[in-house]
């Protein structure tokens, strides 16, 4: 008797409905990001547990592990992108009814992604949501202008990720690393994690000395703690610096224009945000 046809359309859209609710922790950027990096740390010490916990060929086992260390490097990347974008997105918020200059001109969307995004609960994420953050000098000039003080001629001085003659020059080593995880990412989505020639002429440029190619990434455990130590450490980072500059520039508009909002209440909002304490306009905020 022949197997019944399978109609893989149908099975393939299946996986839309196959969903959850989001966590608690999704409501704010660091959280978010947070929750994400500790899952996927946990689903690789888990299994790392239950191999070691069987008898097992260490070959075979080395080979699947260094395969799951891969997709959890990128999900630990990816989780950082996120986190720039979400964080961009609650700026945003915060301003789009209080600034009259063109900051937001610098987030381009199309009429059929601003329709696809309609039904967005804030203008921030119809933004910044469709966008790729995997770029230390775009990030930068986004949050430049989104955080410039008012008609600001040189479209504000905040760094994200300061570069060479860019303050604060105590956060510059962070550039040269983030440019080199968003190619570490590029490489394991976009090739399976195969370091082709022109990888590894882009990767020389940013450490400094040769890589092998064509060769297969096979990072360890020890390779992927540190990318999430770094990356934890810079998102903590950056969450300050931004959760501080978005009270600064509130309190400039606060004082051009009395009547804005009630800051008070603002600094509440945004040190509940950003998970920090925060000043607008003489008000205290705190998480």
């Amino acid at each position: 008797m022949p197997r019944p046809q399978v109609d893989l359309r149908k099975k393939i859209s299946e996986v839309l409905q196959h969903v959850d609710l989001l966590p608690e922790a999704a409501e704010y950027p660091l959280p978010h990001y947070k929750r994400s990096v500790t899952d996927v740390w946990n689903l690789r010490d888990y299994l790392h547990r239950k191999i070691k916990g069987t008898s097992f060929y260490e070959k075979v086992a080395n080979a699947h592990m260094t395969a799951l260390d891969q997709m959890v490097l990128v999900n630990l990347i990816e989780a950082f992108e996120r986190f720039l974008k979400e964080t961009a997105a609650v700026c945003a918020d915060h301003l789009v009814k209080r600034v009259l200059d063109d900051r937001f001109d610098e987030f381009q969307i199309r009429g059929s992604l601003l329709a696809a995004h309609f039904g967005a609960d804030s203008v921030g994420k119809s933004l910044c949501e469709s966008s790729t953050w995997l770029d230390c000098d775009s990030i930068n000039r986004r949050f430049r202008r989104l955080l410039a003080d008012p008609f600001d001629p040189q479209k504000g001085d905040f760094y994200v990720f300061p570069g060479k003659k860019q303050e604060p020059g105590a956060e510059r080593f962070r550039y040269d690393i983030i440019s080199l995880l968003w190619q570490v990412r590029h490489t394991i989505v976009h090739n399976v994690g195969v370091v082709t020639q022109s990888d590894a002429i882009k990767f020389r440029l940013l450490v400094g000395r040769s890589v092998q190619a064509p060769r297969v990434l096979t990072p360890t455990r020890e390779d992927v703690r540190y990318v999430k130590r770094f990356l934890d450490e810079t998102a903590a980072r950056v969450n300050q610096r931004v959760g501080e500059r978005l009270a600064e520039l509130l309190t400039t508009l606060h004082s051009e224009n009395l009547d804005l909002f009630q800051p008070s209440e603002e600094a509440g909002l945004v040190a509940e945000d950003f998970g920090i304490a925060v000043d607008i306009a003489g008000a205290h905020g705190a998480p």
